[in-house]
C-alpha cells in the first residue's frame, strides 16, 4: 500500500484544488479526478510546477462506469491507495421546494450523493485489499440544519453524512476510517468576488458567523490532511464542522426567505 497516494474528486477548482495542492506539498502523490478537463489540468500544472506529483483523470462521478474506470486505473497504476476525498459537487439553482424542478433535484442527488456512494464503494473495495485507508467526505452544515432555497443540496449532504456514519461502522474493522467535513460558507473564488462586490447574500452569511469571516479553502485542506495522519487514526464516523459557528444561527435562512419571496437585495 502506498501511504502517500490520495485521490480527490472535484479537484479542478475551489476546495478540491486547495486539498490537492496542500496534499502535494506534504509529499503525497495526487490523483485529480474532475469532470472539468481544463480545471483538472490546471490543478495538475500548479502541483507539478512546484515539484509535486499529480495526474488528472477526467471523471463524471455520477456515471458509475466512469467511476469504475477511474478506480480500475488506480488499481492497475498504483496497486492500491490509502486516501479518498469525496469532494465533487455541482451548484444548484436557488428555489423554494414548491418551485424546484425535477432536473435540479436529480442532478444534485446524482453528483453529490450518488457520486459519493459510487466512489466510496469502489475505494473501500480496494482499501480492504490494501490493508486499510482513509475516506473523507466533504458534506456541509446544510446537511445538518437544512437550508432554505436549496432543499436538494441539504438533502444530498444529509445523505452523505448518514452514509459516512454507516460506512465508518462497516469498514472500521478493516483499518479504514470514514469521516465527513461540514463546511459553512467558504471563500471560493466566486464567493470572494461576490464579497468584494458587496453582495447582501455574502454579508448575511458573514454576519451569521461568530468569527465574522468566510472559511478559507486552505483551512479545510489542513483538516483533511490532519485526518490522514496517524494522530487521527481512531477518529471514525465523525462530522466536523468548519463554519465559524454559522450552524448555530438562522440569519441566512431569513435572508433566503426574503430573497425568494421577491425582496431585492439591500
Amino acid at each position: 500500500m502506498k501511504e502517500n497516494s490520495i485521490v480527490i474528486t472535484g479537484a479542478g477548482s475551489g476546495i478540491g484544488r486547495a486539498i490537492a495542492v496542500a496534499a502535494a506539498e506534504e509529499g503525497m502523490s495526487v490523483l485529480v479526478a474532475d469532470i472539468d478537463e481544463k480545471g483538472g489540468n490546471e490543478t495538475v500544472a500548479e502541483i507539478t510546477g512546484k515539484g509535486g506529483k499529480a495526474r488528472f483523470i477526467k471523471t463524471d462521478v455520477s456515471a458509475i462506469a466512469q467511476v469504475q474506470k477511474l478506480f480500475a486505473t488506480i488499481q492497475t497504476g498504483t496497486g492500491g491507495f490509502p486516501i479518498l476525498v469525496n469532494n465533487a459537487g455541482v451548484p444548484g439553482r436557488f428555489a423554494p421546494i414548491v418551485d424546484m424542478s425535477d432536473e435540479t433535484w436529480h442532478k444534485t442527488m446524482s453528483v453529490h450523493l450518488n457520486g459519493t456512494f459510487y466512489c466510496l464503494r469502489e475505494a473501500a473495495r480496494l482499501m480492504k485489499t490494501a490493508g486499510g485507508g482513509r475516506i473523507i467526505n466533504i458534506a456541509s452544515i446544510a446537511g445538518l440544519t437544512g437550508t432554505v432555497g436549496s432543499a436538494e443540496y441539504g438533502a444530498a449532504k444529509a445523505g452523505i453524512i448518514n452514509l459516512t456514519k454507516t460506512a465508518a461502522k462497516e469498514l472500521g474493522r478493516y483499518n479504514i476510517t470514514v469521516n465527513a467535513i461540514a463546511p459553512g460558507m467558504v471563500a471560493t473564488p466566486i464567493n470572494v468576488r461576490l464579497e468584494e462586490k458587496g453582495s447582501a447574500f455574502i454579508k448575511t452569511a458573514v454576519k451569521g458567523m461568530p468569527t465574522g469571516r468566510l472559511t478559507r479553502p486552505e483551512e479545510i485542506a489542513a483538516l483533511v490532511l490532519f485526518l490522514c495522519t496517524p494522530a487521527a487514526s481512531n477518529i471514525n464516523g465523525d462530522v466536523i464542522c468548519v463554519d465559524g459557528g454559522a450552524a448555530t444561527t438562522s440569519g441566512m435562512d431569513q435572508y433566503m426567505i426574503g430573497m425568494l419571496s421577491g425582496r431585492k437585495e439591500e
